[in-house]
C-alpha cells in the first residue's frame, strides 16, 4: 500500500489553495490514512465487517481518483471485491450504492474475461437488461442495478445514484436508458445550452397519480415539473437548468422520476 505517492492525484480534485499547498495537505491526509488502514487491516474481522472508514469510502475515493490497484490497501480491497461480487451475483450483503470498481478487477472477481461475457451471462440471468453505449461510456440496467462503464478510465460505477448531471449528452443517455428499461416514451430537447426539457408520456394516468409526481420531493430537485393535457394522454414536462457546470439532479433522481411515471401509467 503506497498512498502518499498518489497525493497529487487527489490534490487535482481538491483545488482549495494553491497547488503546492493542496499537495502538502493531501500528503499529510494520506499519511494519516496509511496508519489507519494498516491498523484496520491488522484486525481482519473488523476490516471484513466493520472497516474503519465507513462503507469503505476512503477505498472508494482512491479508486475514483485513479490510484493503481497495487497501491490500494490490499486486504480491504480483497474484501471489497468479494462484497461487490456477492451483491451482483447473489444480491447478498450490504448495499453497493455509488461504488467504483476497476473494470479489469470486477471482471476477474466475477470470473469473466470481457464485458461481452458479462453482458451475455447476465442477459440470461436477469429478467430484463437494457444497454446503451455512446463513445467510451456504456450504461447497463438490469435486476434493479445500474452499471456505468467508463472505458477511457477503465472504471465501472455501480449504482451511481448520486452522480450529478453536468452535460446534455450524459443526461440524454440516461433518459434513453430509463425510457427503455421502464418502457416509457420520453423526449428530450435543449431549450438552451444549459436548459433542458424532458417530456414523459404518462398515458391515461389518473389525475391523482400524475399529481403525486408534482408533490414529490423531486419538485425540489428539478427546476420545474408540470403536466400538459393531451388528446389521448397526459405529458409530464420536466425542466433542468445547469448552473456553474453542475446540477442538483442526479442519476437516482432521474430513476425515481421514471419509477413514479411508471406507477402513474399503471393507475387508471
Amino acid at each position: 500500500m503506497q498512498l502518499v505517492k498518489n497525493a497529487e492525484l487527489m490534490a487535482r480534485r481538491v483545488k482549495l489553495l494553491d497547488k503546492n499547498a493542496d499537495v502538502q495537505l493531501v500528503r499529510e491526509l494520506f499519511e494519516l490514512h496509511e496508519d489507519k488502514c494498516e491498523s484496520c487491516q491488522n484486525d481482519r474481522l473488523n476490516c471484513t465487517v466493520r472497516p474503519y472508514c465507513k462503507n469503505r469510502n476512503f477505498l472508494n475515493m482512491l479508486i475514483e481518483i485513479g490510484v493503481n490497484p497495487q497501491d490500494l490497501p490490499s486486504y480491504c480491497y480483497e474484501q471489497y471485491l468479494i462484497q461487490v461480487r456477492r451483491f451482483i451475483k447473489d444480491k447478498k450483503g450490504r448495499n453497493m450504492d455509488d461504488r467504483r470498481i476497476p473494470l479489469k478487477d470486477l471482471l476477474a472477481a466475477l470470473k469473466m474475461s470481457s464485458i461481452r461475457q458479462f453482458l451475455t451471462y447476465f442477459g440470461k440471468q436477469w429478467k430484463k437488461m437494457v444497454r446503451l453505449r455512446e463513445g467510451n461510456t456504456l450504461l447497463i440496467a438490469g435486476d434493479d442495478m445500474i452499471f456505468h462503464v467508463d472505458f477511457s478510465r477503465g472504471i465501472i460505477g455501480l449504482n451511481p445514484w448520486h452522480h450529478e448531471f453536468r452535460d446534455l449528452d450524459l443526461f440524454s443517455l440516461y433518459v434513453r436508458l430509463f425510457s427503455k428499461y421502464y418502457d416509457i416514451n420520453a423526449e428530450l430537447f435543449d431549450a438552451t445550452l444549459n436548459w433542458w426539457i424532458l417530456s414523459i408520456d404518462l398515458g391515461s394516468a389518473s389525475s391523482e397519480s400524475a399529481n403525486k409526481i408534482l408533490s414529490s420531493d423531486l419538485d425540489k430537485v428539478f427546476d420545474a415539473l408540470h403536466l400538459v393535457a393531451g388528446k389521448d394522454s397526459t405529458i409530464l414536462q420536466v425542466e433542468l437548468v445547469i448552473e456553474d457546470g453542475s446540477s442538483s439532479a442526479t442519476v437516482g433522481d432521474l430513476r425515481d422520476l421514471f419509477t413514479l411515471a411508471k406507477e402513474a401509467q399503471g393507475s387508471k
